[in-house]
């Protein structure tokens, strides 16, 4: 405590000052190595403290392993005082960002002063695709592509915008897909548009489904990270708050689902910002409204950056499974098998709360639970979190517009694919019964039927328990009690293979903070009793670890 009050005065002047200041010149990406329940806690506490203004890139929470933060020069001493290992991706951020737009300057404000010009342009693929383009670029591109009418604006944005919805495809089935709902998530537009680009093409899709696509769905934000005088990195709206100078709410914590729940934050300068109501965003609420309003959605995919994720419900929750989940996870395991085929890229799947953190009033959870889009999907494109250059995460060079969209599309034709022999009967290509072939890791594991049939004639504990055992889920979400606990240790040895003999390491965060705030003699003898059991494999986070480090 006693530390991070000296940190915080220690930087709080030269913070002020940086607040108003949008430049990068001497800021740092560095990459944290995780190592220990302490280096978690400091680092956690560190991403907390809004007057050290690190900013967290890496789409995983503050777990052990690699974490990637952005470190603003007036907190450096901050950063040198942790005592949290690390090594530096990025020296000076600003030349990154200068870099990027005397690209840009050459390439993409050529042909957005064209496109704003009123004059007919001519947007081919291989000119809208080599470079980070407007978001009125990116409209009339895909305005432009065969087969595609663009409908009325769904809403107008804080500043003005419309908000641009296509239509394309003749398929009893709706499916609605966008990009840049957080402004700074560059490739998720560009993506999003190459997708549309080779979509509207494929005449067996056409005859299943319409498609909706919004390219950018926060237009205001993303204008905004691309002016000279804007900020690279700003992930919210741009809607004032009052009382406070910090602008934007996040819209992706803003619908009407578990909001201003855990997994987002009442702090107007906090990047996940839940705003003063749910759908009080006109990004969210326009969205929302579209789909309510559109007959017979059955599919939904908000693309996101960075990290190489495929997820579906529940991010709100981390406790238990959707009702649709193995069918959600067999969608999941298809798409990602195509992309691994296409480019190579192993992305993980699973639920978003289990996958990489809770996560509070989103628009999948929204769109799964409030408005009953069963095939709801986020995905957290390119690049891979461990990639071996920082500035990859915000910042990849424009010559991954292309694989990014080839590997995505190839996900999107296999998962719509196995959509439709479930919505429809007809048996696809793309869901093949088969096991795949992938070598993809997935975060979660589809149910098990032996687990959840024994599960079910126990008591709700020790049906906790053995969701534990199966690796399915988070175990008491809401109470981690010793009870609880103890339950999880008399039940781990009716376990039978090596296979569910395992504690996940989410799981495993979730203990060990309970033992470090409790240090309860009831709870130190459970988790000794799981320890005595050894039941868990060397590859994994063994229980002793538990008592070991509490």
């Amino acid at each position: 405590m006693k530390l991070f009050a000296f940190l915080s005065l220690a930087v709080a002047a030269a913070t002020c000052a940086l607040a108003a200041d949008t430049r990068y010149s001497g800021d740092k990406v560095v990459r944290f190595n995780v190592g220990s329940a302490s280096d978690v806690a400091i680092l956690q506490r560190a991403i907390d403290d809004e007057k050290l203004g690190f900013q967290l890139w890496t789409h995983s929470g503050i777990k052990k392993g690699k974490i990637d933060v952005r470190i603003p020069r007036a907190t450096l001493p901050a950063l040198m005082a942790l005592g949290v290992p690390f090594n530096v991706l990025v020296e000076d951020l600003q030349k990154v960002v200068d870099a990027e737009r005397e690209h840009m300057g050459s390439h993409s404000e050529v042909l957005h002063n064209s496109v704003m010009s009123g004059a007919p342009v001519q947007l081919a693929a291989a000119d809208i695709f080599n470079d980070w383009q407007s978001y009125e670029t990116l409209s009339a591109f895909i305005a432009g592509l065969p087969g595609v009418t663009q409908l009325p604006s769904i809403g107008k944005t804080y500043q003005g915008r419309d908000t641009n919805v296509y239509k394309f495809g003749t398929g009893p089935y709706g499916v609605v897909y966008h990009g840049g709902i957080h402004a700074r998530e560059w490739i998720s537009p560009a993506t999003t548009a190459y997708v549309t680009s080779q979509l509207v093409n494929n005449t067996d899709l056409l005859s299943k489904f319409t498609f909706y696509v919004l390219p950018v769905v926060n237009p205001d934000g993303y204008a905004y990270t691309r002016a000279s005088n804007g900020n690279r990195y700003h992930r919210k709206n741009m809607m004032p708050n009052t009382g406070s100078s910090c602008i934007g709410t996040d819209p992706n914590r803003n619908f009407d689902i578990a909001w201003g729940k855990a997994g987002a934050s009442g702090s107007a300068c906090a990047d996940d910002y839940y705003g003063t109501k749910a759908l009080s965003t006109p990004e969210s609420a326009n969205i929302a409204n579209f789909i309510k309003n559109t007959p017979n959605v059955v599919g939904y995919v908000d693309l996101h950056a960075y990290s190489e994720l495929f997820m579906f419900a529940n991010g709100y929750t981390c406790s238990g499974q959707v009702k649709d989940y193995a069918t959600l996870f067999k969608g999941s395991q298809l798409a990602v098998d195509a992309i691994k085929a296409t480019t190579g890229h192993a992305y993980e799947y699973g639920d978003i709360c289990n996958t990489i953190y809770q996560a509070s009033g989103t628009s999948v959870d929204y769109m799964y639970n409030v408005l009953g889009v069963k095939y709801s999907y986020t995905i957290e494109l390119r690049p891979n979190a461990n990639s071996a250059s920082g500035t990859a995460g915000f910042n990849p060079p424009v010559s991954e517009i292309i694989p990014s969209g080839k590997e995505t599309t190839a996900a999107f034709i296999a998962v719509w694919n196995y959509v439709y022999s479930q919505v429809s009967g007809t048996p696809s290509p793309s869901a093949s019964p088969s096991k795949p072939t992938s070598t993809v890791v997935s975060t979660t594991k589809p149910p098990s039927t032996a687990t959840t049939a024994t599960a079910t004639t126990k008591t709700s504990a020790t049906a906790c328990a053995a969701a534990v055992c199966a690796k399915d889920s988070y175990c008491c979400n809401t109470s981690w009690d010793s009870t609880c606990v103890k339950e999880v240790a008399q039940y781990s040895v009716t376990c039978k293979s090596d296979d569910t003999q395992r504690l996940d390491h989410a799981t495993f965060e979730k203990t060990r903070k309970v033992a470090a705030v409790q240090n309860a003699p009831s709870l130190q003898g459970s988790l000794n009793a799981i320890k005595s059991r050894e039941l868990f494999p060397t590859n994994w986070v063994p229980v002793s670890m538990l008592v070991d480090e509490y």
